[in-house]
């Protein structure tokens, strides 16, 4: 294995201590090992994780803290949660599309990006409608006698 330093803030290092102190891991060297490995699982297509016992870990790890099964839980298929913004938006119900959001999907998911960028256009579409609205001069109906 190849040797790496890596500087963490103190309060990092104390709460993974907490971990290591509570059982949950042998080691700092293994949690450091493990969580490099999930996170490279979660965001690298074709990543196969290299640390023993990895699943073992994380079924262990994770479902103590039941953080996998509540993410599946509240997870709404992509077109679905497309749909339900893009109705949202089309309504002008900005804040209730932001909450939706926020509420199905983490501030660092992709689809919540995506998500994010749809109820922007939609924004900046109404924005520019109101522009034009205010910008062309209103001519006052002629009056015929």
């Amino acid at each position: 294995m190849v040797k790496s330093t890596i500087r963490f803030p103190e309060t990092v290092v104390d709460e993974i201590e907490t971990l290591v102190n509570e059982g949950h891991f042998e080691s700092k060297s293994e949690f450091y090992r493990f969580a490099a490995d999930y996170m490279l699982e979660r965001i690298v297509d074709g990543y196969t994780p290299e640390t023993i016992d990895f699943e073992e870990i994380k079924e262990e790890v994770l479902d103590e803290h039941d953080l996998t099964q509540q993410e599946n839980d509240e997870k709404i298929p992509f077109f679905e949660s497309l749909v339900i913004v893009r109705q949202y938006a089309m309504r002008g119900n900005y804040a209730d599309a932001e909450d939706f959001i926020d509420h199905h999907y983490s501030a660092a998911d992709r689809h919540a990006l995506i998500l994010e960028e749809v109820l922007q256009q939609y924004r900046k579409d109404e924005t520019q409608q109101q522009e034009q609205l205010t910008s062309t001069p209103v001519q006052p109906p002629e009056h015929r006698r």
